[in-house]
């Protein structure tokens, strides 16, 4: 973890999302005095901009998601597997790879959270936050950086088996934008291939919406094992 704090991709990227944010952020409804828990309405809103849907795949990949090229290219791979058996290494290199597609998202959300509590907060009504409405812009985040996660693995994935800068960085963007073209122009029902939905959760997702959680849990899994695997493959390649 220290070493993905020193890489200065994950803080362009946390910027990158802030941006997004801010520029999502609906600064036209802000008159006080303002209704309680405005503050979390606004952030949730800013969290569901179409600027940052469509960064996703962008800022999940920009910390770590080419790092296996980097590594390999440089030499560096062989020193780190003489440091640590290649289980170790895959093991703290796909852990590495999904918090750095999670991260960025979620320092930008936190940062916005707190600017909204300290600036909004004040001038609303007296009145009681409950849990639930607290919930629903968490979970939006939740969503938001768990799919950063995502997106970051496919990119380890597309790295480990083309080793190629190009391909680690441009096929997840790829990827997420014809999920997007396929939902939009073919298969207008399955709301399962909508990257949007997975981040609004506006369709039927099972009592509570407890299947998104589901969903996006079975999907980090799979796409960490499958890096994993990828990720040992080559490693066998090294003498």
């Amino acid at each position: 973890m220290k070493e993905l704090l020193h890489e200065k991709g994950l803080w362009t990227a946390s910027v990158i999302c802030a941006a997004a944010m801010m520029v999502g952020f609906p600064f036209y409804q802000v008159k006080p005095p303002l209704e309680t828990g405005s503050f979390l309405k606004f952030l949730q809103e800013a969290l569901e901009a179409q600027i940052l849907l469509f960064l996703i795949p962008a800022a999940a990949v920009l910390p770590v998601g080419a790092s296996y090229v980097r590594e390999s290219s440089t030499g560096f791979l062989k020193l780190y597997i003489l440091k640590m058996n290649r289980t170790e290494y895959v093991k703290r290199k796909t852990l590495q790879i999904y918090a750095g597609g999670f991260l960025p998202f979620f320092f930008a959300g936190a940062g916005l959270l707190l600017c909204c509590f300290l600036f909004l907060f004040p001038v609303e009504f007296q009145g009681i936050i409950t849990w639930q409405m607290f919930w629903k812009p968490a979970s939006v985040l939740l969503r938001i950086s768990l799919i950063g996660g995502i997106m970051a693995e496919v990119s380890g994935i597309f790295a480990a088996v083309s080793e190629n800068y190009y391909m680690a960085y441009g096929l997840p963007f790829v990827s997420y934008y014809m999920l997007i073209i396929l939902k939009e122009r073919y298969f207008t029902e399955f709301y399962a291939l909508y990257p949007a939905e997975w981040v609004k959760c506006q369709q039927d997702w099972g009592v509570d919406g407890t299947g998104i959680w589901m969903f996006i849990a079975v999907f980090s899994v799979v796409v960490m094992l499958l890096h994993s695997l990828l990720l040992y493959g080559r490693l066998q390649e090294i003498e």
